[in-house]
């Protein structure tokens, strides 16, 4: 007997006897199909899936899941109609309960009701949403208008992510407290005040990122928040024809900045007294109108005291801003220069290195020609400051006279890497290079060489 009371007792759904509340957290960590799944287990669990505080709806994945309708079982969607059925059922069966995040990723505007989408938002709005996150496919120009009210004076919105061109209206009231991270990506600018509108009123905003927008209602980008600590500016992509654009950049607290960017842009930064890192992207082949450009100059001086630069340019500017009596980077530590399609000249690395006298890291992302600025006179860095070197190469001349010359001169220096991009066949080829590399003389008796 006691036996059987094991066992019945072990058979017990002990799961289902939980109260709403933990059985909605519990089906708000798994994946959102999971989720929805739970309904066919019977009765008590048919529209749990509607409490889900955490919904991450991903129409392409659910429309590639074999689904079964039978009995008024809401399993996954077949058709654009049951998904917004679905999508009605999780959003407006438990209008009383919270949701923390809402996404919606790969939707197809051009198959859904866009009215249905903003009353998808607005639902998520009304009920405390702190993360939102969307991701559309445009393929028409059916575009969903935002409701705009609701969602730029949302009191509890921490994270918002947009992701398709839509464009964007911002009320004058607006007012976003809580918002912590703003993502705009491929989003059409309605004008220059709305924009700077927007960015002023998150007080407490730490993280900007702005990739591929539309810019052509606008002439200027005003970024003035006094909280923010990260920007991320990225033009790659951006849409052709559009004149040149105002960057008016005032952020005293911001800490990163990524800029990647290929237009003839004006840039005014000031105000950036706390930045430490920098990660720079000029596409190659600069025109020589914008490597004269005032603003160009400006964008370096505007980050002049940072500590960590990593930088893809144009080579041919780096001796213009030089030419400009560009004195920054008084306080540059690392930096790291990326692979580059135009061979760095000699006199382009010299000026830089020049104009940052308290370097103490420098990686260079690859040496394959003759190209470096092998001079009798030595960057004061890289004498009395630098203290690791670090390099990666396919070409075994070009590295061996680099290497000869750091360690020549670099009287301080602690550590120097080499990294080889020989074909893994060669392993003799690569042994004769450790070899040389080894027993080069170095001025440094505390340096060590790595070689990988």
């Amino acid at each position: 007997m006691a036996s059987d009371m094991g066992l019945e007792a072990n058979d017990e759904d002990r799961i289902s006897q939980l109260p709403d509340s933990i059985l909605s957290l519990i089906l708000s960590l798994l994946p959102i199909e999971d989720a929805v799944s739970t309904s066919i287990l019977s009765t008590r669990w048919r529209y749990l899936f509607a409490s889900m505080f955490n919904l991450d709806v991903d129409f392409d994945s659910m429309f590639n899941l074999d689904v079964d309708f039978d009995n008024l079982i809401f399993f996954l969607p077949r058709t654009v109609t049951s998904f917004s059925n679905l999508m009605d059922k999780m959003l407006f069966r438990h209008s009383e309960g919270r949701i923390e995040q809402f996404r919606l990723n790969h939707i197809d505007i051009s198959e859904v009701d866009a009215s249905l989408v903003c009353d998808w938002i607005s639902a998520a709005l009304c009920r405390g949403v702190k993360v939102i996150d969307f991701f559309f496919y445009p393929r028409d120009r059916n575009i969903p208008l935002l409701p705009g009210d609701l969602l730029f004076t949302c009191k509890s919105l921490v994270r918002l992510k947009l992701q398709f061109p839509f464009r964007m209206s911002i009320p004058s009231h607006v007012c976003l407290p809580s918002l912590k991270i703003l993502e705009l990506r491929r989003i059409v600018f309605e004008d220059d005040d709305s924009i700077k509108r927007l960015f002023s009123s998150c007080p407490i905003l730490e993280d900007l990122s702005i990739y591929s927008c539309n810019t052509q209602n606008i002439t200027r980008l005003i970024i003035s928040n006094p909280s923010l600590k990260s920007l991320t500016l990225a033009f790659k992509g951006n849409f052709p024809h559009v004149p040149s654009l105002d960057i008016v950049i005032d952020l005293p607290s911001l800490v990163y900045f990524k800029y990647w960017g290929f237009k003839e842009q004006n840039y005014s930064m000031g105000n950036m007294t706390s930045l430490a890192r920098a990660d720079i992207y000029f596409s190659f082949g600069l025109h020589p109108i914008l490597i004269e450009n005032v603003g160009f100059v400006k964008l370096f001086e505007g980050i002049g005291n940072v500590k960590s630069l990593r930088l893809t340019i144009d080579p041919k500017a780096l001796p213009f801003l030089s030419h400009k009596r560009f004195a920054a980077f008084q306080n540059l530590h690392h930096l790291e220069i990326c692979r580059m399609c135009i061979k760095w000249n000699g006199k382009g690395l010299f000026e830089l290195l020049e104009f940052s006298p308290n370097l103490q890291t420098l990686l260079i992302g690859e040496v394959s020609d003759e190209f470096w600025f092998l001079t009798e006179k030595v960057p004061a860095c890289i004498v009395y400051q630098l203290k690791e070197f670090e390099v990666h190469f396919d070409d075994e001349t070009s590295v061996l006279k680099l290497v000869t010359y750091i360690l020549k001169n670099a009287i301080v220096l602690e550590k120097l890497k080499v990294h080889q991009f020989l074909p893994l066949a060669d392993d003799e080829g690569k042994k004769k290079i450790s070899e040389q590399l080894s027993n080069l003389p170095r001025c440094s008796n505390n340096c060590q060489v790595f070689i990988f």
